[in-house]
């Protein structure tokens, strides 16, 4: 059946012409970067860098405008936690000679120097201010909403720096990250060296959900030797992962009863997931559940 849309808001895709941005894509010659985001970074999107500090957050998005001016696009720094002298000091000891950087942390001055710039990195969007007169989340609102506009509105991609708390989480609040196309992470790939870092992505509505491990330096990253880990080997390293849990929790039951906070303990996780593996047990009949809550205890079938 053919729906008449005249009177509706609603268009049939077929009668949608796609604005070529979509089409094009920001690169930086560092080839495992432009491949980690799907053939480079397109123009006007918005993407969360998060990680702990001491990851590599400044040195790895410095090396990454550094490739993207070299190839001619116009890129902007701009910390409210480093003046330019300490961001001159960085640059110099990786290798960064052609990127601008600036102190502004005001929002409305964000946006009116994105006129000038095809990338634009945030540090941070904690360090965020305006003068209007606004509450913590209020501001965190404005914020994301007002770059994320002016981002695809002048078509210069916008990068903020987010902070994680020294438990993993988010500081502040969960807008930023759903408001974004991008959400970016780094973390210490200690499995593999403690100079190892773990780039991946948690959502990423242009491209895949990659994953690489790079290894950093006194001179920034190394990006000749990376660690590419591919989607297939992602997903079975997850059901392996997971099988290895459910193993172990199997086979530490002696006496045949435990609880919540000693499957936390053995295997080193948090409250959630632990919840997790032994409802997954409980529904495969492997073991049967008494109580509620974290006062449950499971006893093997």
């Amino acid at each position: 059946m053919n729906l008449n849309y005249t009177n509706t808001n609603f268009k049939t895709v077929s009668d949608i012409e796609i604005p070529d941005i979509f089409y094009r894509r920001y690169k930086s010659g560092i080839s495992v970067m432009d491949e980690l985001f799907g053939e480079g970074i397109l123009p006007g999107s918005s993407v969360t860098m998060c990680a702990a500090a001491g990851c590599g957050k400044t040195t790895l998005l410095l090396q990454l405008l550094e490739g993207l001016s070299r190839n001619g696009y116009n890129v902007g720094y701009s910390s409210g936690e480093e003046n330019t002298y300490q961001l001159a000091f960085t640059c110099d000891r990786i290798g960064v000679k052609k990127v601008a950087v600036a102190n502004m942390t005001d929002i409305d001055e964000l946006v009116d120097a994105m006129d000038d710039l095809d990338v634009l990195v945030v540090d941070s969007f904690q360090a965020l201010t305006t003068t209007k007169k606004m509450n913590s989340r209020a501001l965190e609102k404005y914020a994301v909403s007002k770059l994320t506009r002016a981002a695809k509105d002048k078509e210069c991609t916008v990068f903020f720096i987010m902070h994680l708390t020294k438990d993993g989480k988010l500081k502040g609040g969960t807008i930023v990250p759903h408001t974004v196309d991008v959400n970016m992470n780094i973390e210490i790939d200690g499995e593999i060296d403690d100079n190892a870092r773990k780039i991946f992505f948690t959502k990423n509505r242009f491209g895949p959900l990659n994953e690489l491990t790079l290894f950093i330096g006194a001179n920034g990253y190394d990006f000749s030797t990376p660690i590419v880990v591919e989607p297939e080997t992602k997903a079975k390293s997850k059901k392996s992962k997971k099988k290895d849990e459910l193993d172990t929790i199997l086979n530490m039951i002696e006496p045949p009863l435990i609880d919540t906070n000693r499957v936390m303990k053995t295997l080193n996780i948090d409250y959630m997931r632990a919840s997790y593996l032994l409802r997954d047990l409980v529904n495969n009949n492997k073991m049967v559940k008494y109580g509620k809550g974290k006062a449950a205890i499971y006893k093997l079938i």
